[in-house]
C-alpha cells in the first residue's frame, strides 16, 4: 500500500481542484479564481521580448543559471524597493517561480513540525496550504476593517512565540482590506518589541483604484520579508516572482531553492527584463486599473440590484476580490453544489480560515469577467442562494 505524507492524508480532496474542474464547463461563470483579465495580457509585446532574447542571448538563456536569479533583473527589482528607508541592493533579492514558490520556500526554510505561524482572519488559501504542508500550526489574529489589530497581536505574542506573522496589507486576499499607514507603523512597533519576523505578501499593491499609495512594510520597519510577483500585473503563466530580505535570510532561502528547482526559468526572467526595459509596465498597469475598477463597480452594482438586501460586502479599493457575507444563511459551503447547477462559481469563506469554521462569507473575483457576464453571474448566484 502506498503511504503518503501525513499532511496529504489529512488534507483530503482539494476543493480548489474541484472548482477548477467545474470551471472547464463553457457555460460556467466563474467568480472563483484569482485570474487576471486574459484580454489585457501583453502577448505581442512579450513575444517580441522573447524573440529578442533568443536573437541576442539565445544560448546563455537556455543554460543553467544562478539560483538567486538573473542579475540584471534583480538589479531592476532592487531599484523599485526600499528596505528600512534605504535603497535595496540586488544581493537582497531572490527571483522565485511565482510568489507562491517564495511562500513555500519560506515555509520550508523556517518551519519545523508543530511551529506556530500567525495569520490574518481570514487569510490566503495558498498560504494555508504552504504552511500546512510543513505541519505548522496556524493561529489567527483578530482583524477589523484595516486588518490585524496591533493590541490583539500583542496579546497573542505575550502567550505564544510564532516563527513569523504572514499578512497581505494591500487589497487582502480574500477580504480586499487595506492596512492604513498608522496601523502599519503600530503593527511594526509591536513586531519590533517582540522580535517578530513579518512576511509581507504584496501581489495586488499596484492594482489601486482609489486612495494614495502606501509605503510597504519592508520600507518602514525591521524584520520584514517581502514577496512580490509579476503574476497579477503582467501574466501569471510567466511564473516570475521574487523575495526581498536581508542577505543572511536569502542565503538560507537559496539553499532551500537549490534542492527544489536549482533556479527559476532563465529564459523567462530575461524576457520579463526586456519588457521592463522597454518601459511598458507603467502604462500596462494603468490599463489594468481602469478595467478592474470598471469590473469592480459592475459587481457592486449587480449585487446591490439582485441580492442587495441579503448581503453585507466589503467594497475593495483595489485588487481582484470582493468579500461578501450572506445575512440569511449559516454556511456558504452548503450552496456550492446548487451554484454549480446554476452555472456560477464562488469560493466559500470557510477555506480561508485554517480552523475550518462555518461561515456565510464568500469570495468573488471580478477581474476576469465583463460587466455583462458579472451581472448574469450575480443573477445566477441569487437564484442558487434562494
Amino acid at each position: 500500500m502506498i503511504q503518503y505524507a501525513s499532511w496529504i492524508e489529512a488534507s483530503g480532496e482539494s476543493f480548489i481542484g474541484e472548482i477548477l474542474k467545474a470551471a472547464q464547463n463553457p457555460s460556467m461563470i466563474s467568480f472563483a479564481g484569482g485570474l487576471p483579465a486574459l484580454e489585457l495580457f501583453p502577448d505581442q509585446a512579450l513575444q517580441r521580448c522573447f524573440q529578442r532574447v533568443f536573437e541576442e542571448q539565445g544560448k546563455p538563456a537556455l543554460q543553467y543559471a544562478q539560483t538567486s536569479g538573473y542579475p540584471p533583473l534583480r538589479q531592476w527589482l532592487a531599484q523599485q524597493h526600499k528596505r528600512r528607508g534605504q535603497q535595496v541592493e540586488a544581493e537582497e533579492i531572490v527571483v522565485t517561480t511565482g510568489s507562491q514558490q517564495g511562500l513555500s520556500l519560506l515555509a520550508q526554510t523556517f518551519l519545523d513540525p508543530g511551529d506556530v505561524v500567525f495569520v490574518e482572519t481570514p487569510t490566503y488559501l495558498g498560504a494555508i496550504q504552504a504552511f500546512q504542508s510543513f505541519r505548522a500550526r496556524m493561529m489567527m489574529i483578530p482583524c477589523d476593517e484595516q486588518g490585524i489589530i496591533p493590541e490583539e497581536l500583542e496579546k497573542m505574542l505575550k502567550l505564544v512565540k510564532p516563527k513569523f506573522l504572514y499578512l497581505i496589507p494591500n487589497y487582502q486576499n480574500p477580504s480586499g482590506k487595506v492596512m492604513g499607514l498608522e496601523r502599519r507603523i503600530e503593527l511594526l512597533r509591536v513586531a519590533q518589541v517582540y522580535d517578530l519576523l513579518v512576511i509581507e505578501d504584496n501581489p495586488y499593491g499596484n492594482l489601486r483604484f482609489e486612495g494614495e499609495a502606501l509605503p510597504d512594510l519592508i520600507e518602514l520597519g525591521d524584520n520584514v520579508i517581502y514577496l512580490g510577483t509579476f503574476s497579477k500585473i503582467l501574466a501569471p503563466g510567466l511564473r516570475v516572482g521574487y523575495v526581498v530580505a536581508n542577505p543572511d535570510i536569502l542565503k538560507h532561502l537559496c539553499l532551500t531553492k537549490e534542492g527544489v528547482d536549482l533556479h527559476s526559468n532563465n529564459l523567462t526572467q530575461r524576457a520579463v527584463l526586456e519588457f521592463l526595459n522597454e518601459g511598458l509596465l507603467p502604462a500596462h498597469i494603468m490599463e489594468l486599473r481602469t478595467l478592474y475598477r470598471e469590473r469592480r463597480n459592475a459587481m457592486v452594482q449587480a449585487i446591490e440590484k439582485h441580492i442587495g438586501e441579503e448581503v453585507d460586502m466589503i467594497i475593495p479599493s483595489g485588487g481582484l476580490f470582493l468579500w461578501a457575507r450572506f445575512k440569511k444563511i449559516k454556511n456558504s459551503f452548503d450552496y456550492v453544489q446548487e451554484t454549480i447547477r446554476q452555472n456560477v462559481l464562488y469560493v466559500p469563506g470557510a477555506v480561508f480560515y485554517p480552523d475550518g469554521r462555518v461561515t456565510p462569507e464568500v469570495r468573488l473575483n471580478y477581474s476576469c469577467s465583463t460587466p455583462e457576464i458579472i451581472d448574469e453571474g450575480i443573477q445566477r448566484l441569487a437564484r442558487a442562494i434562494r
